[in-house]
This record gives C-alpha cells, sequence and structure tokens, in this order.
C-alpha cells in the first residue's frame, strides 16, 4: 500500500487500534509517513513505556511514564487523527446495557479440561501458566479447550467432521501433521502476532448450509499457523499431540442429548425463551461453527421433545425452531443473495416467528443490520476485541428503538476467562491512547500470561467466593437477567456490566504541569537525553546572554565562569521558563482541517466562488503548516541551547566542587604536617651547652641524631619504609 503514490491518503475505521499499537502505527505511518518514527523508535518511545504501565502490578513510575507517553501520542496525532467514537451516537439510540456472564463449568466440563491440561499440554496441573509454549501449539489448545467450555459434545462433532473428510486416513497423513518447526515458528511473545492472533480453521464442520465451504474461525494469523492448526495436530503420529478420541472415556452417545452438560447452552435457551415472552429478537454470536452446529441440533431436539410428551422439554417456551422460518443461520457458506434476504426477513416487523440468528463471529459481525433484534449473545471471546465490538453493532446502530441487552458468555476459570482479560486490556489501551482516557488497571502481568491457569468455581467449593474477581451487582437493570440469577443461579458464577471496567477516571488525568514535563522529557529522549525537570513558574524572562539567535553557544562561557552558584541555578530556571512558553507555543498550534477552514471562509465571505474559496482556505492551511513549523523550529532551538545550558553549568559546578575538594585536602595535609613536627621536635637537653649546633632529633626508629652545621633544621621528611633482612643497627652518629 505503501508504494502507492497519492496526493492524499484517508483511512476510515471504527476500530483504530484493535490489538497492539504496532497495528496503529502502520495505519498511521501510511497516512503520514515517519510522524512517530520508524518502528524500533515507537517502540522504545511508546509500546515499551505504555505497556510497562498499563497492568495493575506496575510502579507507580511506570504508571507515570506510561499516562506521560499516552498523552504525547495523543497529542503528536491530533493534527491528522479525527476521532469520532460511537458516544457520539447515544443521545440518538436507545440505552444499551453490557452484562459479562461467568459460566460456572459442569462436572464433566472440568474433569475434561483438567485431564486434557494434565496428560496432553505438557503444563502439569494447569498451573504453570504454560507462558513461554509456542504459538501454534497454544492455539491447537485453545481449540480443544474451546470443545470442552462449550458442551462436551464438540468434542465429538468435531472428530465426526474430520473424519468425514478424510483427516485421520494414513496414507494422507504425511501431508497433513504439522511438523515443529511450523508449530514454533511463531512464539507466544511475539510482538507482531503476540497476544492478538487467531487461528482460520478451513474445513467444514458439517454439510449444513448448502456447502460452499463454512469457515470455522478463531481470528487473524499469520499462515504459516493456520496451516500447522487446520486440524492436523490432532493426529497421534504427532509427537505431543493428543490421540483423536482422546476424550472417549468421558463422552458417551447419550450426552450429545445433555443440555445440562453446558451453563452456556442452558443459559442460552433460557434467554430465548423469555425473549420470546416479552417479544424480543435474538441474535446469538460464535467464532465456532461447531457451537452453532451444536446450537441447530438442540433447537431440533427442542422440535422433537414437542411431540414427545415423556421426555421434560431443553425448551420451555411455546414456539418451535424451524430453520429459515423461526430462526436463520449465517457462516462463510452463506451466498450474499441469501444474507440479504435473510436479513431484510428477520428485520421485518410484521415476521414475529424469525425470533433467531445464530452468526459466525468473522462471518456476520461487519456489514449487516439486525436492528429488529435487541438481545445479543457473544457466545464465546474472540482473541480480537473488535470482533465482539462490531457483532454488538449489528443493533445498536441508527433504525434501534429498543433498548439493547448485550450477554457475554464467560467460562469462568478457563483460558476463555483471562481471553476476555486480554480484550479488556487491550480496549484499555485504545481509550489511553486513542481517546486519551484514563482507565483503572484491573489485571495483573501474571494474570495476563498464564493461560494455561484453570480454577473454576464449583458448588461444594467452600472457597468459591474468593476466586471472583470483582464484586458482582445487587440487582441488574434488566429483568431477563435478574429472572436468569434467581432461576439458574447454579449455572452463574457472577456477573459485571463490561462497560465498568472501562470508565474513564477523571481523578487520574495528568494535571497541566506533568504535560508540560512530559514533552520536555520526551524531546529530551528523542535527542539522546536525560533530562527530567519540573517546569517552575513565573515570568518568561531570559538574560541577554542567553540569545535565541546565537547558532550554537548562546552564552560566554567566561561570564558563567564568573557567576556565583546562585546566579547560575536562577539561569539556568530562566532557561527552563523559556522551554516551557516555547512548548505551550507549539501545543497550541492546530492545522485546521480544509473542509473546517472552507466553512469559515464562506460564512465570511459569502460573495465569493467556490474556486476563490478554494485557494483561499489551501493558503491559509499553508500558513498555518508554515506557523507549526516555525513553532517547532523555535521550541528546538531554544531547548538545545537550554540542554547546552545545563551541561556547561553542570561542568562549571562540577569543577568549583572538585577545586574545593581539593582545597581541603591540602588544607588537611599541612595540619597532619604541623601536627607531626610538634610531636617530633625534642626538649633540651639537660647539661648541654646551648650550642644550636647541639639539637638533635629523633627519627622515626627512635635514635638521636646530632645535628650538624646551620642554624636552620632541615625540612621535615617522610619516615623510611621499613628494612627487610638484617638489622643494621643503631645508627652510625656520635655517641652521646
Amino acid at each position: 500500500m505503501n508504494s502507492i503514490r497519492s496526493r492524499r491518503r484517508i483511512i476510515l475505521t471504527g476500530t483504530p487500534l484493535q490489538n497492539n499499537l504496532i497495528e496503529y502505527h502502520c495505519m498511521v505511518n501510511f497516512i503520514k509517513e515517519n510522524l512517530l518514527g520508524s518502528i524500533k523508535e515507537f517502540r522504545n518511545r511508546f509500546i515499551n513505556p505504555i505497556q510497562n504501565g498499563q497492568c495493575a502490578d506496575s510502579t507507580p513510575a511506570d504508571v507515570r511514564v506510561m499516562k506521560k507517553r499516552a498523552h504525547i501520542l495523543y497529542e503528536m496525532l491530533a493534527g491528522c487523527v479525527q476521532r469520532k467514537d460511537y458516544t457520539a451516537l447515544t443521545k440518538f439510540l436507545p440505552p444499551k446495557y453490557e452484562y459479562v456472564l461467568e459460566v460456572r463449568m459442569t462436572p464433566i466440563q472440568c474433569k475434561l479440561y483438567q485431564y486434557y491440561l494434565d496428560h496432553l499440554t505438557g503444563v502439569g496441573g494447569g498451573n504453570e501458566g504454560g507462558r513461554g509454549k509456542a504459538g501454534a501449539k497454544l492455539f491447537q489448545d485453545f481449540q480443544m479447550l474451546s470443545r470442552i467450555w462449550t458442551h462436551p459434545w464438540c468434542l465429538q462433532l468435531d472428530y465426526i467432521s474430520k473424519e468425514n473428510k478424510g483427516y485421520f486416513d494414513e496414507d494422507s497423513m504425511d501431508d497433513f501433521i504439522a511438523s515443529d518447526s511450523d508449530e514454533t515458528s511463531m512464539s507466544l511473545s511475539s510482538d507482531d502476532y503476540a497476544n492478538d492472533v487467531e487461528v482460520i480453521k478451513v474445513w467444514n464442520s458439517r454439510s449444513r448450509g448448502g456447502g460452499e465451504g463454512n469457515v470455522e474461525e478463531l481470528g487473524n494469523n499469520p499462515p504459516s499457523v493456520a496451516k500447522s492448526d487446520e486440524g492436523k495436530a490432532t493426529s497421534s503420529s504427532n509427537p505431543g499431540s493428543p490421540a483423536p478420541d482422546w476424550y472417549k472415556d468421558f463422552v458417551t452417545d447419550a450426552d450429545a442429548e445433555v443440555l445440562e452438560h453446558s451453563g452456556k447452552m442452558v443459559l442460552l435457551f433460557e434467554i430465548l425463551r423469555m425473549a420470546e415472552e416479552i417479544g424480543d429478537k435474538v441474535l446469538v454470536f460464535s467464532q465456532s461453527l461447531i457451537s452453532l452446529d451444536l446450537i441447530e441440533d438442540f433447537l431440533e431436539l427442542a422440535n422433537r421433545e414437542k411431540t414427545d410428551k415423556d421426555k421434560p422439554p431443553i425448551y420451555k417456551g411455546e414456539g418451535k425452531w424451524f430453520r429459515n422460518i423461526d430462526y436463520y443461520r449465517l457462516d462463510g457458506s452463506t451466498t450474499a443473495q441469501s444474507r440479504k434476504k435473510w436479513a431484510e426477513e428477520f428485520n421485518d416487523e410484521t415476521n414475529v416467528r424469525g425470533r433467531l440468528f445464530i452468526i459466525s463471529t468473522k462471518a456476520g459481525s461487519l456489514g449487516i443490520n439486525l436492528v429488529a433484534a435487541n438481545r445479543v449473545i457473544i457466545f464465546d471471546a474472540s482473541w480480537n476485541p473488535s470482533y465482539d465490538i462490531q457483532s454488538i453493532f449489528r443493533v445498536y446502530r441508527f433504525g434501534q428503538n429498543k433498548p439493547v441487552f448485550v450477554y457475554r458468555f464467560l467460562a469462568q476459570g478457563t483460558m476463555e476467562d483471562k481471553i476476555y482479560d486480554r480484550q479488556v486490556t487491550k480496549q484499555s489501551l485504545s481509550f489511553r491512547v486513542v481517546d486519551q482516557q484514563q482507565v483503572e488497571r484491573h489485571f495483573t502481568m501474571n494474570e495476563l500470561t498464564e493461560l494455561y491457569t484453570f480454577e473454576p468455581d464449583l458448588l461444594d467449593d467452600p472457597n468459591s467466593e474468593k476466586k471472583k474477581k470483582r464484586d458482582t451487582p445487587m440487582l441488574p437493570k434488566d429483568t431477563v437477567l435478574a429472572e436468569l440469577l434467581q432461576i439458574n443461579k447454579e449455572y452463574i458464577v457472577g456477573y459485571h456490566e463490561h462497560d465498568s471496567l472501562l470508565d474513564h477516571k477523571e481523578e487520574e488525568e495528568l494535571t497541566e504541569e506533568e504535560r508540560k514535563a512530559a514533552w520536555a522529557e520526551y524531546e529530551a529522549e528523542k535527542k539522546g537525553l536525560t533530562m527530567r525537570f519540573n517546569m517552575p513558574a513565573g515570568t518568561n524572562m531570559i538574560p541577554t546572554n542567553f540569545n535565541s539567535q546565537t547558532p550554537y553557544i548562546p552564552f560566554n562561557l567566561g561570564a558563567l565562569s564568573a557567576m556565583s552558584n546562585q546566579q547560575l541555578e536562577e539561569l539556568i530556571n530562566q532557561g527552563r521558563e523559556k522551554v516551557v512558553e516555547a512548548t505551550n507555543s507549539v501545543t497550541s498550534a492546530r492545522i485546521q482541517p480544509l473542509e473546517d477552514i472552507i466553512s469559515t471562509i464562506w460564512k465570511e465571505n459569502v460573495n465569493l466562488t467556490e474556486s476563490q474559496v478554494q485557494a483561499l482556505a489551501l493558503s491559509r492551511q499553508a500558513s498555518q503548516e508554515l506557523d507549526v513549523k516555525r513553532r517547532e523550529a523555535i521550541y528546538n532551538d531554544v531547548l538545545t541551547k537550554q540542554q547546552m545550558l545545563i551541561g556547561c553549568v553542570q561542568r562549571i559546578l562540577m569543577n568549583r566542587r572538585l577545586q574545593q575538594q581539593y582545597n581541603q585536602q591540602q588544607q588537611q595535609q599541612m595540619s597532619y604536617q604541623q601536627a607531626a613536627m610538634s610531636h617530633l621536635m625534642m626538649p633540651k637537653p639537660p647539661n648541654l651547652i646551648m650550642n644550636p649546633s647541639n639539637y638533635q632529633q629523633i627519627d622515626m626508629r627512635g635514635m638521636y641524631q646530632s645535628m650538624s652545621g646551620g642554624m636552620q633544621p632541615p625540612p621535615l621528611q617522610r619516615a623510611p619504609p621499613p628494612m627487610r633482612g638484617k638489622n643494621p643497627g643503631p645508627s652510625q652518629g656520635k655517641s652521646m
């Protein structure tokens, strides 16, 4: 895309930041090349500082740096990013309530999940986290574990699908098994794909709906992962991979008709019943076609049970479920004509029977309007939060006349729980960077990386309350959920409002002083310096020797050397005030969008022609661009000179400290010499003639020596080093 030459470039997106900041850099770089620097510079200046500070266990220093860098990034992009989120529409739409339901795993699901962790993942009891596992192996495990937390029978449906396609034929195994090198080609910690990769499957789960090739979706991934994980790793021929039918000791054919083996399925059918009673329509989104197949199987089973009075019904509502009459299915095999036809039928207000649409997340989360529904069930969490967000906006859009209720199902204590935590973290990152909001940090780094931890909340577990991550509100605003909590409380560990995790915390916003300091620190880091100081308030005075016209040295070194320490400190503070003034000048400069300038000119000069207005607008915008460049040049000049001033003053002060230390050492040495002289001089010997030549001096060995010649004593010499070897005896002086 970057190789295409163009005068203007525009990107339109509702989710500018989906997974990580690398995506954001790529998008911005396409619009305005090198605005954010190279990817390496961007990683050091923004990605690493922001990521380090967005966890609940981040240090206060990391959190401060994160807030500052998020602010810098937001301001840098203010001239080329025009942001309008869905809050601009909320005053025109009914309210939206989004609930996250932590669904309790059933006993058979817990057994299967724990067995897989213990015997087939290589992470022991599931408590070691598996942080370093290769990407392909991770998504193989994710696929298998997702079958378990959806419903145990999904394992058998998956096996049947692959067996029908010959995936387990011995002749085709060599072409089908992924090598270890393929599996480890993408590390989970890779920043390019890390934590954000979703695998696209290309097999049909079952031949429903036209046979145009169903797509089972786990998201956007590099081709190497899709190839290695395309069902092939389930063969026992591949070392470290589970046998295709490893679950047969736990799952029997009778389990295919037991709705209660899955809390998600029980809650789904209860919501369908209550929605039918109040006349609401429902959308169900799942990224797994196997899950959609199983939902259809239970809908068909509900129809059969209507005629069999001996069995308790799995669906307690009055209506029936016939495909393309009572419910519709949309996935990757659906043609464009069918897609349009079914959407129109579903949105028809007179169609009271068509009350359910089950949709593949990737195939139906974009490009379709289904405002007839006002209840959305996100049946499983996607790695990429934008898919679930876009799914919700199939109903929460213009044309919606009812309050919207969203239910996100999460298998409590499983890998899906961690995936949702990552979703919240990614959305928080987007809110900080794109919308400059301060969002609470909910999860520790350990919680986000230990994907294989399994901590189910069991009904008979006395410590179950301790495993809840957050408090559950007392009473939901949704009557359907309130009833669900009463009649199916054994399947619900807890619930919370999704938007409550993303509330803007005004008290955590940066002050104006902190924002100024953030810019100064950022510019200093760009120049390879580490200038960190608090911007002082005061007058914007600058000394005459701090001349902005001087190209390199803005001051006289001799004059600096003659100043006192206090005068030097005042000079630096005055320079800092000048940097603040230049910073404010840069941050206050704005380049208006061309359409805004044109609108202003039209209002000011109604008689101008369109071409005149266009020319005048272009000229005005060019002037604004020149003004911004001029202000940036002044800022860079002032900042550079301030940095040079600080460096010179630091050297002067260092020299002064060294000189002071040297003088102190000299004084100490002189005092030591005087003390030694006073101790070494002997008093006058008795009964001797007062002849100066007879004064005696004791040496360091305690022997007397005659002083010969001269009235002045010789200078005090250092004591000679101790003699080695044989003692030479006393000195050969005059005997006393």
